[in-house]
């Protein structure tokens, strides 16, 4: 199983990087998580939105789900695909989107919300779904393939389950919007809490992702590695990782 990295800023892009978005792979499966702004631009450079396999879209918040509008557009009036997409969200979000885009959604995305605990497969890939700490209903994610596996915390605070979801992963993506110890948002992370959880998780490797864009990530992978002896590093675009 493959990450590619199409974005990773939070909580607004800057030029060149985009906010979350990442593409999973293994053999002829590709599920996409997360569609941040210009998300959809990096994806085409890797192959045919219109050829994903499925959609995950962990909450609602622009800097994870704007670029659905225009994946909206692209498989309404260009390439198409001859069925809906199927579209994972958390509780509410489908209605929402489809107030934007009206009732011609249905035609684009087969929208479905996965429950807590709920183990979904898609081509070769086994997807888990939990549900993160965050202001809004926000759903966190384990991928499974080939006897590997990934966890992606989402936006979170410290209050979910996380540790449980990634038990024994191969790789944990986590965002660290923070550093050091004062943070502004409770339902965020800092890279030390980062490194924590991937600790107790016993996961072999931390991806740290969703970086204020004025940090330092020098100083993010420090403080995780200081709390984490696994590997460590920054999830960046353009970023390929065998899982």
């Amino acid at each position: 199983m493959q990450l590619w990295v199409l974005g990773a800023n939070g909580p607004y892009p800057t030029a060149g990087r985009p906010t979350a978005g990442y593409l999973l792979t293994h053999d002829e499966t590709h599920v996409w998580v997360d569609a941040g702004s210009g998300t959809l631009l990096a994806l085409q450079d890797l192959m045919d939105p219109a050829d994903v396999d499925a959609l995950v879209i962990s909450h609602r918040h622009v800097d994870h789900s704007v670029d659905v509008f225009p994946l909206y557009h692209y498989l309404r009036f260009g390439a198409g695909r001859p069925d809906p997409l199927p579209l994972f969200v958390p509780e509410g979000l489908g209605g929402q989107i489809t107030e934007y885009t009206g009732t011609g959604f249905a035609a684009a995305f087969d929208v479905s919300t996965p429950a807590v605990g709920a183990v979904i497969t898609v081509g070769s890939v086994t997807l888990r779904f939990s549900h993160a700490d965050h202001s809004v209903p926000t759903l966190q994610l384990r991928a499974e393939a080939g006897g590997r596996s990934i966890t992606y915390s989402a936006d979170t605070g410290t209050g979910s389950d996380l540790v449980r979801l990634a038990a024994g992963c191969n790789t944990l993506l986590a965002e660290a919007s923070f550093q050091g110890r004062d943070k502004p948002a409770a339902h965020h992370l800092t890279a030390t809490e980062a490194g924590e959880i991937a600790t107790q998780a016993g996961v072999e490797r931390l991806i740290l992702t969703h970086l204020m864009p004025s940090l330092d990530p020098q100083q993010s992978i420090k403080e995780a590695a200081a709390a984490f002896g696994g590997d460590v590093m920054v999830a960046t675009p353009g970023l390929e990782v065998l899982i």
